[in-house]
C-alpha cells in the first residue's frame, strides 16, 4: 500500500521519555525554582525544545536550552530502541519500502542522541526541526521529506506517538500510524493504531 514509511524519533524508535524527563526537570528547577508534575511535562514532548521550554515559561529559553542538551547527556544510559524496530526497519529495507525520518529533534540533537544508537544508515531521508522555518504540528517537515524522496502524499504513512504528529501528517496530505508501544496517549487520532513496529509491513503489502 505505502512506498514509503517515514518515522518520528522519540517516542516512536527510541524511548527516551525518562531521559528527558529527568534532564528538563533539572533545568526547570535551575531556572523556575519549582518541581513540574509529569502531566503538565509531557504536553511539551514531541515538539522542538525551545518551544517546549518558552511554553513552561521560561524567561531565558537559549541558555536553558543549552542546558537541557547538556543534562540530557548524563542520562544517556536510560535511552534505548524500542524492542522489534531494528528488525522492522532491516524487513522494511529489504522489501524496497523507503525509510524517511520526521523529528523534532535539531540537528545536533539528533546526532547526539540518535547516531550512536546504530540506526541512522536505515534512512533515505532525515528532516530535523532546523530544516524547516515551522514545525510539528504545522506540515513543513512532512512536506520537505516528500520534496526529498520525491513522493506523493498517499505514498507515505508517517508513524508517531503524539498528537502533534498526527497533526502534521494529516496538515501534509499523509497518513498517519499511532505508535501504540510508545504513546502516552492512545487517544491520538490516527488512521491506523499499530501495536508492534512489525504490523506496519502489512500495511507495506510485505509480509512480516
Amino acid at each position: 500500500m505505502f512506498k514509503c514509511v517515514a518515522f518520528d524519533v522519540d517516542g516512536t524508535l527510541i524511548d527516551s521519555k525518562e531521559a528527558i524527563l529527568a534532564s528538563l526537570r533539572e533545568v526547570l528547577r535551575e531556572e523556575l525554582g519549582r518541581e513540574f508534575p509529569e502531566e503538565e511535562l509531557v504536553p511539551v514532548l514531541g515538539i522542538p525544545g525551545a518551544r517546549g521550554l518558552a511554553r513552561l515559561g521560561v524567561p531565558d529559553v537559549p541558555a536553558a536550552l543549552a542546558k537541557w542538551d547538556a543534562y540530557v547527556r548524563q542520562y544517556d544510559h536510560l535511552i534505548t530502541v524500542f524492542p522489534g524496530i531494528e528488525e522492522t526497519l532491516t524487513a522494511l529495507r529489504e522489501a524496497g519500502v523507503t525509510l524517511g525520518l520526521v523529528t523534532s529533534k535539531t540537528r545536533v540533537e539528533f546526532d547526539h542522541d540518535f547516531r550512536r544508537l546504530g540506526l541512522t544508515d536505515y534512512f533515505n531521508a532525515i528532516v530535523c526541526a532546523d530544516d524547516t522555518p515551522r514545525h510539528k504540528p504545522d506540515p513543513d517537515p512532512i512536506l520537505k521529506l516528500l520534496a526529498d524522496t520525491g513522493l506523493h502524499p498517499t505514498d507515505v504513512v508517517y508513524v508517531g506517538d503524539t498528537v502533534y504528529d498526527s497533526r502534521c501528517a494529516r496538515a501534509a496530505g499523509v497518513k498517519f500510524a499511532l505508535a501504540l508501544w510508545g504513546t502516552l496517549n492512545p487517544a491520538v487520532p490516527c488512521d491506523y493504531r499499530v501495536q508492534h513496529p512489525s504490523d506496519l509491513l502489512r500495511l507495506c503489502c510485505t509480509t512480516p
